[in-house]
């Protein structure tokens, strides 16, 4: 076996000359991934406390929208500062963000943190998942996948409990003052791990930022729909966001410099298939993180603490599975990114179906099996559109697969949120309404399920079948 197609093990990633580059790598995940599972458990403490029902949904919406679009200027950023600056920066704006949404007096404020906030993530994103092309040899990239997993792993584990304690406690607002703290811990290591090289050059050109800028107007306008007191208000506003979307992805495939690949809206090709079950998959699976823990503790009565356990086993298995299934063949490969979809179909049907009325394990277990089909299949998906990128879109490829996730997490959360507001959470948290929106928003959103199976079997199918 040639060192070209020799997979690291989890010991090598671990020795002298991996280590650094594999701790940074998933303490970036880590922060970034905790704070997602510390204001998912805390959202109904917030609400409770300072109101703004209606508006939850918009605490993720514009997070996700932010991170994309600091992701897409992480490179200009990364050239202009070096590694290491850049990397200080991201975790200031994160401590920022978190620190704005510590004191907020209401549901706006919170939104003015939690933008601040996805500044800040979406670089560290961006700079974590350039890690794993950089780093790391490519006969490892599925296995890299697998440990950005773990950091979401170790996340899943300590975001809940960490966010329902302070829940527990009633002191919400000191689970944010944490992540403060935790930003400045990981400026220390990261000043220690990764070296202070680069930096210097002019800054390359915007457009590529003010094309993901649109993308993030049409999720807007997408999450203004329904409230609208113009009579035809909804549906223009719907058309627009859907003219943004096709402005954003012409203007891409015309520009002289990219941010993606040029295969990247082909669906039929690898890349873009590997995009259609990203976008799929993140769009369908996004209600969890927004909804889980308050539909939990509204419909089934369970501590604060037992809430954030129950979602957080769609990471969990996320987690598991990527990392059992990230070292099999080529041809189990194929396989799993064909079989994963499907899987994930079922526990959204799954959850849909139980989580209103019951059984409550039937419906923990549909959000683990929804998780286990993400993990089985990702990191193949992952393996293969990196393979398919040409040396000449080697470091645009790299942004693919984070950036179509957040994409699709930034257009499913403002569609749960339109979903949950038309069936009751508008007006108020009642029982009843918190059953209508568990089915609804796991029922309405799951047809994007589709999407992803058909991208995962171009994926899986390899070649390419058209011009």
């Amino acid at each position: 076996m040639t060192s070209d197609d020799h997979v690291l093990s989890w010991g090598e990633l671990l020795s002298a000359r991996y280590r650094l580059s594999t701790l940074t790598l998933v303490l970036s995940i880590a922060l970034h991934a905790t704070n997602f599972f510390i204001f998912a458990t805390l959202a109904p403490s917030v609400v409770a406390d300072i109101g703004g029902l209606d508006l939850l949904s918009w605490a993720t919406t514009l997070f996700v929208i932010t991170s994309v679009i600091s992701s897409a200027a992480g490179g200009l950023l990364k050239a202009v500062l070096g590694g290491r600056r850049s990397l200080i920066l991201a975790s200031l704006g994160f401590a920022l963000g978190s620190a704005v949404t510590a004191v907020a007096p209401n549901m706006e404020v919170v939104l003015v943190g939690r933008t601040i906030q996805g500044l800040g993530a979406g670089l560290l994103t961006a700079y974590s998942h350039g890690m794993v092309r950089d780093l790391f040899p490519s006969s490892s990239w599925a296995r890299m996948f697998a440990v950005v997993s773990s950091g979401w792993g170790i996340a899943a584990l300590a975001g809940p409990l960490i966010g329902g304690v302070f829940a527990e406690y009633d002191i919400w607002r000191w689970g944010f003052g944490m992540m403060v703290i935790a930003a400045g811990l990981f400026i220390a290591i990261s000043m220690r791990a990764v070296p202070d090289s680069g930096g210097g050059e002019k800054m390359g050109s915007w457009a590529p930022v003010a094309r993901l800028t649109l993308l993030g107007g049409s999720v807007l306008l997408l999450g203004g729909a329904g409230k609208s007191e113009i009579p035809g208000g909804d549906t223009l506003l719907l058309g627009l966001s859907a003219a943004l979307i096709v402005a954003t992805v012409v203007w891409e495939r015309r520009a002289a410099i990219p941010l993606f690949p040029r295969d990247m809206f082909r669906p039929t090709t690898v890349l873009g298939g590997g995009v259609l079950f990203v976008f799929g998959v993140s769009f369908a699976t996004a209600t969890t993180a927004i909804y889980g823990p308050l539909l939990f503790r509204v419909i089934h009565d369970i501590p604060v603490i037992s809430t954030g356990y129950i979602v957080t086993a769609q990471s969990m298995l996320w987690t598991l599975a990527a990392i059992i299934f990230s070292g099999i063949g080529r041809g189990g490969s194929r396989l799993a990114c064909a079989i994963g979809p499907a899987i994930t179909g079922a526990g959204l049907l799954g959850v849909g179906l139980f989580l209103p009325d019951g059984p409550l394990w039937a419906a923990v277990a549909a959000i683990a099996t929804l998780g286990f089909g993400c993990g089985l299949a990702w990191g193949h998906i992952g393996r293969f559109v990196l393979e398919a990128a040409g040396e000449a879109d080697r470091d645009r490829v790299t942004s693919v697969m984070p950036t179509m996730q957040s994409i699709g997490v930034a257009f499913g959360s403002a569609t749960a949120g339109l979903v949950a507001n038309a069936h009751g959470f508008a007006h108020d948290l009642t029982v009843e309404a918190a059953r209508t929106v568990a089915f609804w928003i796991y029922i309405g959103l799951s047809p994007a399920i589709a999407i992803a199976l058909i991208g995962a079997v171009r994926v899986a199918l390899g070649t390419r079948i058209a011009p």
